[in-house]
């Protein structure tokens, strides 16, 4: 009985080991997925490594962002550009509109009135230019006769002060009368460069030049006695027989208004008044030294400036808008003595010093008749 007892016990022992054992096998053993596989085993984390991972994930969809904003950023651009094109465009097609808007206005306004000021020139004579004269029917019938529109009077003038620049070369006869001496200058040319003011009136400035050669036949108290003939003797016998040859020259600058007389489209005669400055020298042709007892002879020479007062009467001639020719008369005289003036040679031992300074005041005094021609370039 004890026996079966002790078998009994033995028996339920070695049950509960091995149920035991089984049951730390089943605990132990890898999960199973809902369709019958083993899992995989989990990933060790904590959470520091779960922050790493979300920084990493951020920074991921951050970088993606970049990508379209940068891309969205590039269409932008291109979009201005078609934008700012088309208003450009827009803005030029609106400017040239309100243009033409404004210059019909103007038009209708200058045709509605019945006494238009000279700002409806152009609209009348391109009125004027549309209507048809009929003929007239008569035996013979009369020769049809053209309007001369206004704006075609004023065909050259500017509309304001100062739009409209002239350049004037010219060159000319110039003829030196004064109480004594007649002299006639080799050469006699200047440049003018002049704007409008008015349709009729124009103010300019000038440059000028002036040469000419005379002989020397008075020589001051010299001029006749046996000094000039001893004198003559010794050089070359100039004075006796023809004088020594003196060489005068002149530049000046002058300032001068104009007024038209009339506004011909072709034909524009004018007067006109100017003041300026000349600057002239003279001295003899052969200046070689010579000395005769306690007179010198050569090196002289006389430089002066002096104020010259002008009036002008001519007329343009206009071939085209922007070129013609231009003639002009004008009168000139000095006003007053010279303001300077130097001698290379005094006049107390130098006589021909003081024929010099004669001649000068005589020329400085003189009336002066000019005739020019020349050409009028309109910029």
């Amino acid at each position: 009985m004890k026996t079966k007892i002790l078998m009994v016990l033995a028996l339920s022992m070695s049950f509960q080991a091995a149920y035991a054992q089984n049951e730390e096998q089943v605990l132990n053993s890898a999960p199973i997925n809902v369709d019958g596989y083993l899992a995989e085993d989990r990933p060790v984390t904590d959470g520091e490594l779960e922050q790493i991972k979300g920084e990493i994930r951020k920074q991921k969809t951050e970088t993606q962002l970049n990508k379209e904003k940068t891309k969205g950023f590039k269409e932008l651009t291109k979009q201005t550009e078609k934008l700012s094109e088309t208003t450009e465009a827009y803005l030029d097609e609106k400017k040239d509109a309100q243009k033409e808007i404004a210059e019909y206005n103007a038009k209708i306004k200058c045709l509605m009135e019945e006494n238009p000021g000279r700002d409806c020139d152009k609209y009348v004579r391109n009125r004027k230019e549309e209507v048809v004269e009929q003929p007239v029917t008569t035996a013979q019938a009369a020769p049809a006769v053209q309007a001369v529109s206004a704006t075609d009077v004023e065909a050259f003038a500017a509309d304001g002060a100062f739009e409209q620049i002239k350049l004037l070369p010219y060159a000319g006869a110039t003829t030196y009368s004064g109480k004594v001496e007649s002299l006639e200058a080799e050469l006699a040319a200047g440049l003018r460069l002049e704007s409008n003011i008015t349709t009729r009136f124009s103010m300019g400035v000038g440059f000028n030049y002036a040469q000419l050669k005379t002989q020397d036949f008075a020589n001051g108290q010299f001029g006749n006695g046996g000094f000039n003939g001893a004198y003559g003797a010794g050089y070359r016998g100039q004075y006796s027989q023809q004088g020594r040859e003196i060489q005068f020259n002149s530049m000046g600058i002058d300032l001068y208004g104009k007024f038209f007389i009339t506004q011909g489209a072709r034909f524009r005669p004018y007067i006109g008044a100017a003041l300026g400055m000349n600057r002239a020298s003279m001295k003899y042709s052969e200046n070689n030294p010579y000395q005769y007892n306690q007179y010198n002879f050569g090196n002289e020479e006389l430089k002066q400036t002096y104020a010259v007062g002008q009036l002008m009467l001519g007329s343009e001639i206009m071939i085209t808008k922007s070129f013609g020719i231009n003639i002009e008369g004008s009168y000139a005289t000095g006003l007053g003595d010279s303001m300077s003036s130097s001698a290379s040679q005094n006049m107390a031992n130098s006589p021909d010093q003081a024929r010099l300074r004669e001649l000068g005041k005589e020329i400085i005094n003189a009336n002066v008749l000019s005739i020019f021609a020349g050409a009028v370039v309109v910029f």
